[in-house]
């Protein structure tokens, strides 16, 4: 017998149908000598401090740093039912090997090996390393499974970035806390490797912003027109600059050349200019062409997702997991490579092919496929860049069929055009470049520091061929042709206008913005080494950034206002009052994910690593410990009530208030539950499944206005309001709660998937128990097993 340990109970059931394990039981499915289970994520956890040690209960600087010898786990509250499916599965003596069929990456090799570990199993391990959950890719990498001890060092990886984490983030927001408490402040002070810089970020950004001081400058601008042959008039705009600065502010390269400090200085250059005759001293037109955007790995898919639509980066992953999950029409989304290896090259045909039923894509798909044969560049193929997953592309299954949400249809065009833009050609421009100059005359003196000649330039761009811009166009095509006139003619100077503008400050950090700040957290470093690694790692990773972000959320360090992300009181407090200079910082990322990856790649040894990172935490809890406690005042706000979930509506938390469950946006939100709906009370466990997405099972006691009692369950609509849904009076018609594809049809015995030929044998009998269900019971149950299919 061979047991499969999934991640999710969505991915065990595409693999059961593919292994041929189609007999349900509680918590597995079996059938053909297999047998597929699942984890439902993180099922295990390291264990708390007063674990290893009863004293490390309190909460003392006295009792820090905290650094146990050995490293427990334990089973994650709310998944012990399931913990001991598995345990039972691993321990039976008819298993003889064990598929860790986990999401292929650190994080997922972290999670099986932790189940291994708890059961104590000495079976023999292998490795489903899967990129898409399509049928013929799940057969595929079936027949090719892997040796499991050839991840030993990926999970000696996943195993020390957990520990560190744990080690770090615990001894250092105990130590901050109960520094706090010593100045009086009562406030959880939690600090984390990850999360803490990149709050800084956010609230660096944020007090950047208000110390602002706006400067003025000025620009000076003026028609011109030209005759480059007899009878043709020419006109364009120019703008007046000078090589070397006019004297005005830059902000970057290039602006201080136009820029000028003085209302002065801007109107006698441009009174100097006014109806004046210059000559045309430089015409160049150049060729330009630029290349085709990488492929989507998570973190750019993200960003492009929240310029475009405003999607927050948790709700884009929840759309790319549902389209690799359920529908099928992605590859693995949590990936940070922005290339595929040579062996998908010829997956892209098929791919080609899908896309080409497509009509938004069918035109650009079809002139890639007629073109002579596809050999995409190092751009694209590069095997040295791809590490647990290739990067992002869409499946070759059809999203016709699919029935996709237009949020999933959103995303699913944003890889579908990314793929074709890619293997497209490059674009290609002109850019034109006129420069006017002219030379003052004696009797005209301008005040420093504007020398003659005065000098207009003009720029202009024309795209000649658009190449991957003709199926990933730019928001804004930046076009503008300028004539074609020859060095030497002579040029009308019109009437030259000053114009007053000012310095501007930085933008608030959005979505897209803080993930490319994590990504590219080495941007922020002096150390090129650590730049490097960071360049590879940043500050978490793909899969993992969007958490963060809804980690400051979630405990009130950072608030969404519309797209952009501020800084609360509490998460500035926070920030103030760390001493250690190390946990704000990019640095200590640098230095973990550098090693972390050569762990990964056998270069680096696991004992050495925590032995550094015991040393550096007791560093940590040192310089804590010898800091000046902050002032009570400086702590800020207290923890605000526990998060139930992220608002349909704005996705900031939700907490329970006085009478009803509302989101941090308070009145500039609609979204609230109230405490009592219809007469009954709303629980909040009931608001979580809500949040979720999920319909809450049949509810009772409600009370209709006449009094009387009735039965349903609630669902939040498309705008985030509470509805209720009543149970159907027969399942004939009800959608398959396994498939979600077929309609249930009524058999001989039983109601069952009309998909029964395809593979679907989902049935309900009409007798259990020697006695015959009423259509109305059998619905409310299948209705009730939608509900559960739909939360996994």
């Amino acid at each position: 017998m061979i047991l499969v340990v999934a991640e999710k109970p969505s991915v065990a059931r595409d693999i059961a149908r593919v292994v041929g394990a189609g007999t349900r039981h509680k918590g597995f499915l079996e059938g053909d000598g297999v047998r597929v289970s699942w984890c439902h994520g993180h099922m295990a956890e390291l264990v708390q401090p007063a674990t290893y040690q009863p004293e490390w209960k309190v909460w003392a600087l006295n009792r820090l740093p905290m650094l146990p010898e050995a490293f427990q786990v334990q089973v994650r509250e709310g998944a012990t039912d399931q913990w001991k499916v598995l345990r039972k599965l691993l321990q039976d003596r008819a298993t003889k090997e064990v598929v860790n069929a986990c999401d292929a990456g650190r994080e997922g090799e972290l999670i099986f090996r932790y189940v291994y570990q708890m059961a104590e199993s000495k079976l023999p391990v292998t490795r489903l390393w899967v990129a898409s959950l399509t049928d013929s890719a799940i057969r595929s990498a079936w027949s090719n499974r892997r040796p499991g001890q050839e991840f030993n060092m990926l999970a000696d990886a996943a195993r020390s970035r957990a520990e560190a984490d744990w080690l770090v983030g615990l001894n250092a927001t105990r130590a901050l806390t109960c520094l706090a408490r010593k100045g009086g402040g009562q406030n959880l002070m939690s600090v984390g490797r990850v999360q803490t810089p990149t709050l800084a970020m956010i609230v660096g950004r944020d007090l950047e912003i208000e110390g602002f001081q706006p400067q003025a400058f000025w620009t000076v601008s003026a028609p011109l027109s030209a005759e480059p042959e007899p009878g043709v008039v020419a006109e364009w705009r120019g703008v007046f600059f000078q090589p070397g600065g006019a004297g005005g502010p830059a902000e970057k390269k290039g602006t201080a050349e136009v820029r000028m400090a003085s209302a002065e200085v801007a109107e006698a250059v441009a009174t100097a200019l006014s109806g004046q005759t210059g000559t045309v001293a430089t015409s160049e037109r150049k060729p330009k062409r630029e290349r085709p955007p990488l492929l989507h790995d998570l973190s750019s898919l993200q960003q492009l997702a929240n310029k475009r639509f405003g999607f927050s980066a948790k709700r884009t992953l929840e759309l790319a997991q549902s389209l690799y999950e359920r529908h099928k029409l992605l590859t693995y989304p949590r990936t940070d490579a922005r290339k595929i290896t040579p062996e998908e090259v010829s997956l892209l045909p098929g791919i080609l092919n899908t896309l080409r039923q497509v009509p938004p894509y069918r035109e650009h798909t079809q002139m890639l496929l007629d073109s002579a044969g596809l050999r995409p560049g190092k751009r694209v193929v590069d095997a040295a860049e791809v590490g647990d997953h290739h990067a992002i592309l869409p499946t070759d299954r059809n999203p016709l069929r699919a029935g996709l949400s237009a949020d999933e249809k959103r995303i699913y065009d944003l890889v579908s055009r990314r793929l074709l833009a890619a293997l497209s050609p490059d674009a290609r421009f002109e850019i034109t470049t006129l420069i006017v100059v002219y030379e003052l005359t004696p009797e005209q003196v301008l005040p420093e520091p504007i020398t003659s000649p005065l000098r207009l330039r003009a720029k202009g761009r024309v795209c000649v061929e658009p190449g991957w811009q003709a199926i990933e166009p730019p928001r804004k095509k930046n076009e503008r042709d300028l004539p074609p006139i020859p060095e030497g003619t002579l040029a009308e100077i019109g009437k030259a206008k000053a114009d007053e503008k000012q310095t501007r400050p930085p933008s608030r950090h959005n979505d897209a913005s803080i993930l490319q700040s994590m990504e590219s957290a080495g941007k922020l470093l002096d150390d090129r080494e650590l730049a490097r690694a960071l360049r590879g790692a940043g500050l978490g990773t793909p899969a993992t950034r969007a958490a963060i972000l809804q980690t400051l959320l979630n405990r009130g360090f950072i608030e969404r206002k519309a797209r952009e992300l501020w800084s609360t009181e509490r998460g500035r407090a926070l920030i103030a009052c760390v001493p250690v200079d190390e946990l704000k910082s990019p640095e200590l990322t640098g230095q973990w994910e550098s090693r972390l990856s050569r762990m990964s790649d056998g270069k680096e040894a696991r004992s050495a690593f925590m032995a550094a990172v015991r040393e550096h935490t007791a560093r940590i809890v040192a310089a804590i410990a010898a800091a000046e406690p902050p002032a009570a005042a400086a702590v800020g706000s207290p923890e605000p009530e526990p998060k139930l979930g992220d608002c349909p509506v704005c996705d900031r938390p939700v907490r329970e208030r006085k009478s009803v469950y509302g989101c941090d946006s308070g009145r500039d939100c609609t979204f609230v539950v109230f405490k009592k709906v219809a007469k009954r009370p709303i629980s909040k466990r009931t608001v979580r499944l809500l949040l979720k997405g999920q319909r809450t099972p049949l509810l009772k006691n409600f009370k209709s206005k006449k009094g009387k009692s009735f039965s349903a369950a609630l669902t939040l609509d498309e705008d985030g309001k509470v509805s209720m849904v009543f149970p159907p009076r027969t399942p004939t018609g009800l959608a398959c709660p396994r498939c979600a594809t077929g309609r249930l049809v009524e058999g001989r015995t039983a109601w069952g998937c009309a998909r029964w030929r395809e593979g679907c044998d989902y049935r309900i009998a009409f007798m259990v128990d020697g006695k015959r269900r009423s259509p109305q019971d059998a619905a409310a149950e299948i209705w009730a097993a939608a509900g559960r299919e739909r939360s996994d």
